[in-house]
């Protein structure tokens, strides 16, 4: 009898446990840019995620929690202090992020300590590769577009290449590294290399350094903001060049509502998201339908592919970080991503085709050679 008492306790108690176990929310968290230059450019990452969010309800019998935190326009600090309270403090369970790549790579080493997996939506330098076990994204690597970038510049009859790269940012720095190789193999000539940073806003003393050099197209690495500094700038100075942008940070509304017609013809290179797939049309109906934009921006896409594998991952797992990661490969294999493919390779990197874009009469349209 009291055996039989026992046995019906110890079931109770396991049953206990598996419901208490089932209603801990999922934990997402978020580096995401709430404030600062990026807020506009970057405010596909959260909403992206928010999005994935409601889908992966119906995947889940738990409830999901976003953590989402503000490292301020990729400042680097911030990531390391949020990062900290993510995996010590509120111990989610992967995170969303970084945006930039310096941001990706400054939260790496605590991905790693801790076994969080780290998915990025946005982070493309070729250094992210291989920055660690716990690190993939849904992004591609700055690679393909270096190379796109400089073929497109070089069939376009473009001979002479100037370079003004933001050096606070490491996919930039490495983007344009990359291109200046390809242009200068194909036969062009790199006349003057100039920096600045993120926070800059008068761009005069470098673009009259370039002026005196004589380029035929200037290869522009900066955010939004610079974008729309520069151009307006060198039009200012009688600076006449072809602008060919290797990122998607030229669409961004204030760079045509900062420079106007002095960014018409300003060419750039973005991944090629399948519009004609029926989950991206769905995607865009959600998202204007709940945001009232027109238009999705940037991320929204490999932001909802970053969560919806993540929690796929860890329907599969254990419930271990270390068991999500390895998942995260698995479930990669077979998910239909909205962003296209993101199969992740041994890197946790993705391979994506590339579209080259314009903006034409104050629009952005997409651009064929």
């Amino acid at each position: 009898m009291n055996r039989h008492f026992l046995s019906l306790v110890l079931v109770f108690l396991l049953i206990a446990c598996t419901s208490t176990q089932n209603a801990q929310p999922i934990k997402i968290g978020v580096l995401g840019d709430l404030t600062g230059d990026y807020v506009s450019f970057m405010r596909g990452v959260p909403r992206g995620a928010e999005l994935a969010v409601e889908d992966a309800k119906n995947l889940v019998n738990r409830p999901i929690q976003l953590v989402i935190e503000d490292q301020r326009s990729c400042q680097l600090k911030e990531t390391v202090t949020i990062m900290n309270k993510l995996t010590s403090i509120d111990h989610v369970d992967f995170v969303l992020g970084g945006s930039c790549s310096s941001s990706t790579l400054a939260a790496a080493p605590i991905a790693e300590s801790t076994h969080t997996p780290i998915i990025s939506p946005v982070s493309s330098a070729p250094s992210v590769s291989k920055s660690g076990d716990y690190i993939f994204r849904t992004y591609i690597s700055d690679g393909s577009r270096a190379l796109a970038a400089s073929e497109l510049t070089y069939k376009l009859g473009k001979r002479k290449m100037a370079t003004l790269v933001d050096i606070s940012n490491d996919a930039f720095i490495e983007i344009v590294k990359g291109a200046k190789f390809r242009f200068q193999e194909l036969g062009g000539v790199v006349v003057a290399e100039e920096e600045s940073d993120n926070v800059a806003g008068d761009f005069r003393t470098q673009l009259t350094k370039i002026k005196v050099a004589d380029p035929d197209v200037l290869f522009l690495t900066t955010g939004p903001q610079q974008i729309g500094h520069v151009a307006k700038e060198a039009k200012e100075l009688g600076l006449h060049v072809q602008f060919i942008v290797p990122l998607e940070t030229a669409e961004d509304q204030q760079v045509i509502d900062m420079a106007g017609s002095a960014v018409e013809g300003l060419l750039y290179v973005m991944p090629g998201n399948p519009p004609d797939s029926p989950k991206y049309q769905e995607l865009q109906r959600r998202y204007k339908e709940r945001y009232k934009e027109e238009a999705m921006p940037s991320y929204v896409t490999e932001a909802y592919d970053a969560v919806m594998l993540g929690i796929l991952a860890l329907k599969e797992s254990d419930g271990s970080r270390e068991s999500i990661k390895d998942k995260l490969y698995e479930v990669s294999k077979t998910y239909e991503g909205v962003s296209g493919n993101v199969a992740f390779d041994a890197n946790g990197d993705v391979s994506k085709p590339v579209m080259y874009k314009q903006i034409k009469n104050g629009k952005f349209v997409v651009y064929t050679p």
